[in-house]
């Protein structure tokens, strides 16, 4: 009686591959070495950055390089820019600045105006300080402001909350991609895992908060990753950032 040899996972293979073993050769060991090298290079400060004085952070995620820039007025009244420092300075890259490296290497406009950019960096930041304040949206009207006496919450606290909450009006309670809208064979999903309405307020939170890509968004929520689907998502999310500015 022939014996079924199950098929190797798509992890065990790319584990396979890196580690320069056969995909029915991987063990867990294998796969927690793996994690453990790519932890390692994640965590890594770039040659070109001040290394003494930026730590090793795996949880920082991947960075870009950018050079230090110094405007000044020289003695003839000229306004010059100069580089400044002997390193280069690094910042933690976002979905935004992903899908500019796509489109440039596709030789394609940037798919966001600098005003889209920048207010969904506010929105980011915005969630950031209000998840670490530890307190929740739907307190807002419950905890009293405060100068800091441990009565209440803090007014810069208070301001980002009431802010976001602004914010997360304006973005509404619409729908980005909608499964009624679309025909099965062309939306993807299974039946174990079909696929799910994705709001607006999901889409750019996903998006400016958990730094994910459209394709990612799509395959999180049962669907296909698809151009067209892209491209209905893309517009959704334009429409979205537009309308918080």
């Amino acid at each position: 009686m022939a014996v079924k040899v199950p098929m190797p996972s798509a992890l065990d293979v790319e584990v396979a591959k890196r580690l320069g073993l056969r995909p029915d050769q991987v063990t867990r060991d294998h796969r927690d070495r793996l994690l453990c090298q790519l932890q390692d290079r994640l965590a890594q400060v770039p040659v070109a950055c001040d290394r003494e004085q930026i730590t090793r952070a795996p949880a920082r995620g991947p960075v870009l390089l950018f050079q230090p820039r110094e405007t000044v007025i020289t003695e003839a009244g000229n306004v010059r820019t100069r580089d400044v420092g002997q390193f280069a300075g690094m910042m933690v890259q976002d979905a935004f600045h992903k899908a500019e490296l796509q489109a440039a290497r596709r030789k394609q406009p940037a798919p966001y105006t600098p005003g889209q950019v920048g207010i969904g960096r506010v929105y980011r930041d915005l969630f950031e300080r209000c998840e670490t304040s530890g307190l929740k949206l739907s307190q807002l009207g419950q905890s009293g402001g405060g100068g800091g006496d441990g009565t209440g919450i803090s007014e810069a606290v208070l301001d980002d909350m009431q802010q976001l909450r602004r914010l997360n009006r304006r973005i509404g309670t619409g729908t980005a991609m909608t499964v009624r809208r679309m025909r099965p064979s062309r939306r993807g999903g299974t039946a174990t895992r079909p696929a799910r309405n994705i709001s607006d307020l999901r889409l750019v939170h996903m998006f400016c908060v958990d730094c994910e890509t459209l394709s990612a968004i799509l395959v999180a929520h049962g669907w296909s990753d698809r151009g067209e689907s892209k491209k209905i998502l893309q517009r959704a999310l334009c429409a979205a950032l537009d309308r918080m500015r």
